[in-house]
């Protein structure tokens, strides 16, 4: 197979590292906040049964309902200690790790930027905001630029701190596939939710298809058809929010949530994983399976075999 001209992805400098780092700590943060929205409307729950137990009880109860009061009364002390675990001790704590954050944030941006224009990522130059050419746009949804400006700008995709403008209230979905899951499919299983994390199809002409990881911001709806917007959480090399992209259920892949049940893939598959240090996938085919991830051998890298967090490695079949 002839090698594509492409750049491929090379060692961070240390800015483009400091960013990768806040990135993955903004990440960590927005999965414990989702364990802790889990455990709060559970904990609402069980307070609810408690008191309405409570109140129908005779004088002289007996004793199966002494039992159930009492297994409520623990399940709660366990969400109770649970909650202040994730936002009070390691590996979570939600509380600290948003003051670290914070202060990195602050220093990078006052620091200059000096980025060398030779460190390139595996994927090309994009327009600030773009629609996807695949899929019919219905206008611009609310708080998001008019697709049809067109912003000249360029991101270097190794990672940062999500920048998202339209952050709504939502359910919390917790991933029940053995792997991320795509298009149709997984919008019905509502696995495309505000704040959920994405492979992205970026369509282009004249050009392979090539994914990218994105944040959904919002989702607007058109009679029994959904629309999405998605942005890629990494800033221009100006400082200005990530690109925003119009485009439906078709070209999206869910990715899992951290603890979410993953799929196993053997070697010899042919998998979608996003390349190391970038935030990009490519076709790979898994040459070892290890503990938390696979080495994969990414096709047109020169054999090249990297290893891959499972969670970013997801099923290809006919994308």
């Amino acid at each position: 197979m002839a090698a594509r001209n492409r750049p491929r992805g090379v060692p961070l400098k240390e800015g483009l590292a400091d960013a990768h780092e806040e990135r993955n700590m903004w990440n960590q943060i927005v999965n414990d906040l989702r364990r802790l929205k889990t455990n709060q409307v559970r904990a609402t729950e069980v307070s609810k049964a408690i008191v309405e137990l409570e109140s129908t009880m005779p004088k002289s109860p007996p004793l199966q309902d002494l039992d159930e009061l009492l297994a409520l009364y623990r399940e709660n002390v366990k969400l109770a200690e649970e909650e202040h675990r994730i936002l009070n001790e390691e590996p979570a704590d939600v509380i600290k790790n948003v003051g670290i954050l914070t202060a990195l944030r602050t220093a990078s941006e006052t620091e200059p930027r000096n980025i060398s224009q030779q460190s390139k990522s595996r994927n090309p130059k994009r327009l600030k905001v773009e629609a996807d050419p695949a899929v019919e746009s219905p206008g611009p949804s609310p708080g998001v630029p008019n697709p049809t400006i067109k912003i000249r700008g360029s991101s270097n995709r190794s990672g940062s701190v999500p920048v998202i403008k339209e952050l709504k209230e939502t359910p919390i979905k917790i991933e029940e596939g053995a792997e991320g899951s795509k298009g149709p499919s997984a919008e019905k299983a509502g696995k495309f939710f505000v704040g959920a994390e994405v492979a992205y199809k970026q369509a282009k002409p004249k050009e392979d298809p090539q994914w990218i990881q994105c944040n959904i911001i919002s989702i607007t709806e058109a009679g029994n058809k959904k629309r999405y917007d998605v942005q890629d959480p990494e800033p221009d090399d100006n400082g200005a929010p990530g690109q925003i992209y119009k485009t439906s259920a078709a070209a999206l892949i869910a990715i899992p949530l951290p603890d979410a049940i993953l799929a196993e893939h053997p070697v010899g598959k042919q998998v979608l994983a996003r390349y190391p240090e970038t935030t990009t996938f490519y076709r790979a085919i898994v040459t070892q399976i290890q503990k938390d991830g696979y080495r994969l051998k990414f096709e047109d890298d020169n054999g090249n075999e990297l290893d891959v967090p499972q969670r970013f490695v997801l099923d290809v079949n006919n994308k």
